[in-house]
């Protein structure tokens, strides 16, 4: 079996999921990144949580629906 890239997951398995737990894996996925850039040595700015807190905001008031 080949290795799966982020978009064939994201095709057969993410989009497929309820906008709820999709939203959920989001917020998982960003944790774990931000925890490793901590541990890197390369924690966020405010400006990148703000960003990221409006870009997640905008995608549910407009009903997480894509593109």
């Amino acid at each position: 079996m080949r290795n799966k890239t982020a978009e064939d997951l994201y095709e057969h398995v993410v989009r497929r999921m309820p906008v709820k737990e999709r939203l959920r894996l989001a917020g998982l996925i960003v944790n774990d990144v931000a925890l490793a850039s901590v541990e890197e040595g390369h924690a966020w700015t405010e400006e990148d949580e703000q960003e990221l807190r409006r870009a997640s905001l905008a995608h549910v008031a407009q009903g997480g629906q894509d593109g």
